[in-house]
């Protein structure tokens, strides 16, 4: 089983900014073709005080088709707008290189996509769920 949950903060720089200037509004924009362009992922970016985000979850038997576009989404924000930044969160209770009992934590800052170590919700038998007694 796949549980995934992920926000991105969308900027066009990572130096300090009193405001959002016409770039981030082409990066948004740019963006909002690559989202057009994918077959199954279709976040919406929205505005709020001045700040473009999205967020979104997915709950899947496997990866899938619409689990790699949001990675591959996420990968194409860092470089279209590379002061975004965010968090996906990502379970995967099959995965074959001994993480499948903790969570997946996907960090984007300064373009780039990195993974790190959930310190939070693992392991998750023992954190989230009991052991099963047999």
């Amino acid at each position: 089983m796949i549980e995934l949950h992920g926000w991105v903060t969308v900027r066009d720089t990572y130096k300090d900014v009193f405001w959002e200037d016409d770039y981030t509004i082409v990066a948004v924009a740019l963006i909002q073709e690559e989202i057009d362009k994918l077959k199954y992922f279709k976040p919406e970016i929205r505005a709020r005080n001045g700040s473009f985000f999205m967020e979104f979850s997915n709950y899947a038997n496997r990866i899938n088709g619409e689990v790699l576009e949001i990675f591959e989404l996420y990968e194409k924000i860092g470089k279209i707008a590379v002061g975004s930044y965010g968090l996906i969160y990502l379970y995967d209770d099959e995965n074959s290189q001994g993480k499948e009992n903790q969570f997946q934590v996907f960090i984007l800052s300064k373009g780039v996509v990195r993974e790190a170590e959930d310190s939070f919700l693992s392991p998750v038998v023992l954190t989230v769920e009991d052991e099963v007694k047999r």
